[in-house]
C-alpha cells in the first residue's frame, strides 16, 4: 500500500470506480474471448478423457514432487486466495477517490479483470463439474453440477496480476518472465495434487481472457475536472498532419 504514495506526479485522483466496467464486459464476453476459451476447453477435455491428466499427475508424483517442491508449493498458493479480490479492490478504490499511480493503476486493472473474468470462472467451474486429484474418485473428466473444480481459482486469482504487468512492460525478457511467473500458482495445484493440468489450463486461459479485456482502457486521472496531459492524448489523437 506504501507504494500508492511513493510518486513523483501531481496529487490526482483516477475515474470513478467502475467508470469502464461495460467495455470491459462487453470485451471479455465478445466472440474472441469465446473462441479463445472453446480452444481452451478443446484442449482441456482432451488431456481428461485422454488419460494424459492422470499420467502427467502421477509422472510429477513421481519424478518432480519432493520437500522443495511442497514448501514452494505452499508459499505460491497463497497468492491465488480470494482475499486479493478484496485487495485490489481496495487499491482500485484508492486510485479512484484518493491518488492515482502507475501502482493504483496496476492494481485497478487487476480488480477490474477478477470482476468480469469470475462470472466465468464459476460458470465452467460448476457447469463442467470435474473432481480433485485428491478427491475420494479423482477424474478430471466432466459432470456438469457434481462438483465446482474443472478450472482452477488459484491459477485464475494469481495469474492476473502478472499477466497485467507483462500487458504493461514493454517486449522483452520482462515481459516473458511475467507471463511466466503467471502460471507459478497454477503449478503449486498441481503439485498439491488439488488440480489436474486440464483444470490449470482453463483457469489460467480465463483470466488471459479478462486481462486482455482490461487492457489498453485508460482510467481518466481527474483533479477538478482535468485529465492528465498523458491520458489526453491517449484519448485525443494529434492533430497535426502526418
Amino acid at each position: 500500500m506504501a507504494l500508492l504514495w511513493r510518486t513523483r506526479q501531481p496529487w490526482r485522483r483516477g475515474g470513478p470506480l467502475l467508470s469502464n466496467t461495460g467495455d470491459h464486459w462487453r470485451r471479455n464476453y465478445s466472440r474472441r474471448s469465446f473462441l479463445k476459451l472453446g480452444g481452451a476447453a478443446v484442449a482441456s477435455a482432451a488431456l481428461a478423457y485422454s488419460g494424459a491428466d492422470e499420467a502427467l499427475q502421477t509422472w510429477h508424483g513421481t519424478r518432480v514432487r519432493s520437500r522443495w517442491t511442497d514448501r514452494l508449493a505452499a508459499h505460491l498458493h497463497h497468492y491465488g486466495e480470494r482475499f486479493w479480490f478484496v485487495v485490489w479492490g481496495a487499491v482500485a478504490g484508492v486510485d479512484a477517490y484518493v491518488r492515482t499511480s502507475s501502482f493504483s493503476r496496476w492494481g485497478r486493472q487487476n480488480f477490474e479483470a477478477m470482476l468480469v473474468g469470475l462470472p466465468v470462472l464459476w460458470t465452467v467451474q460448476r457447469g463442467l463439474g470435474a473432481n480433485r486429484p485428491s478427491d475420494p474418485d479423482p477424474n478430471p473428466r466432466w459432470r456438469p453440477l457434481a462438483d465446482d473444480n474443472a478450472a482452477s481459482g488459484h491459477a485464475f486469482i494469481a495469474g492476473i496480476p502478472w499477466l497485467n504487468l507483462a500487458r504493461r512492460l514493454p517486449p522483452g525478457v520482462g515481459r516473458g518472465v511475467a507471463r511466466v511467473l503467471s502460471t507459478a500458482t497454477g503449478w503449486s495445484r498441481l503439485n498439491d495434487d488439488k488440480h489436474y493440468l486440464s483444470q490449470v489450463l482453463l483457469g489460467w486461459v480465463i483470466a488471459w481472457n479478462a486481462t486482455a479485456a482490461v487492457a489498453d482502457t485508460p482510467s481518466v486521472a481527474l483533479v477538478a475536472g482535468q485529465s492528465t496531459a498523458e491520458e489526453l492524448a491517449v484519448a485525443e489523437p494529434d492533430p497535426r498532419p502526418r
